[in-house]
């Protein structure tokens, strides 16, 4: 007797993974696997850089603008040197974005944009470009600036600026102090002698000898108002001492003395050439 044939067990479809792989400059996606349909193709998106002012060179003092051409953009990052991201927003119809703050002078910063052209298809493309140098500039002068400069117990860490700041909210938010045993103060904006710009930041109670302290001013392409950009950052690390100096009162150098004036040791101090570290009292005022 012949046997009846043998009944195939139906295969099972093979599940496909999709993958998608973004080609820059080319604005598209491409899919692969399965049954899916390949992605629509087209012409890549066009971008290009410039200042809001529609000229390709950006001034100190600019805004940025990153426009498409053949299609959109759906998403834009603009970031420095130091990864920082300048902030900002797209426009109507999605075919331009602009920043929302200035660009800092001679700065080169990194573009990627995200786009999406006429028939669908995404992608992304990558863009640099440096700003001008800015034409004016302000400098500053930081207080204290040397060991053995004796600081009152109460006595603020003063930033004396060599030319008017108008924009003191944007300056401020860039300068912080740092000390440990948690000290803790505020900024206060004024004048010196000479009636130059000055801002102090005053501890909240008396400085505790020993105490090591940090002064950050990150003002590098920032403008002070009116056009003038600071060129540096600045950093002044020192440590609060005690006045260490024999005398006929008989004072021993390094005991707890009440009412010892401090004093500042230890300094180290970062900026540009004309980063000028001088204390309030050496100051020629007049």
């Amino acid at each position: 007797m012949s046997q009846p044939p043998a009944r195939r067990r139906p295969l099972r479809p093979q599940r496909g993974a999709l993958a998608l792989v973004a080609v820059l400059g080319a604005g598209t996606l491409t899919a692969c696997g399965g049954n899916a349909e390949p992605a629509p193709q087209g012409g890549p998106v066009k971008v290009a850089l410039g200042a809001a002012s529609g000229t390709r060179t950006v001034q100190a003092g600019d805004r940025l603008r990153v426009t498409a051409e053949g299609g959109v953009l759906t998403g834009v990052r603009v970031t420095d040197p130091r990864g920082r991201q300048l902030p900002g927003g797209l426009g109507r119809g999605a075919t331009s974005w602009t920043s929302r703050e200035k660009a800092a002078p001679d700065t080169r910063y990194s573009v990627v944009a995200r786009t999406r052209n006429a028939q669908g298809g995404a992608g992304a493309a990558k863009e640099s470009l440096t700003t001008a140098k800015a034409a004016e500039l302000n400098t500053l002068m930081l207080d204290p600036r040397s060991p053995g400069a004796a600081t009152g117990a109460d006595r603020p860490l003063s930033i004396v600026f060599d030319f008017p700041v108008t924009d003191r909210t944007t300056v401020e938010r860039r300068l912080s102090v740092t000390a440990d045993h948690r000290m803790t103060g505020s900024w206060d904006w004024g004048k010196d002698r000479s009636g130059s710009d000055r801002v102090d930041w005053r501890p909240a109670r008396p400085w505790k000898p020993g105490t090591e302290v940090t002064l950050r001013a990150d003002l590098d392409g920032v403008d002070s108002g009116g056009g003038r950009y600071f060129a540096n950052d600045y950093d002044l690390n020192f440590t609060i001492g005690r006045s260490c100096t024999d005398s006929d009162t008989g004072r021993v150098c390094g005991r707890v003395h009440v009412g010892d004036p401090v004093e500042v040791t230890t300094p180290s101090l970062r900026g540009g050439e004309d980063n000028r570290a001088i204390g309030i009292g050496d100051r020629n005022d007049g």
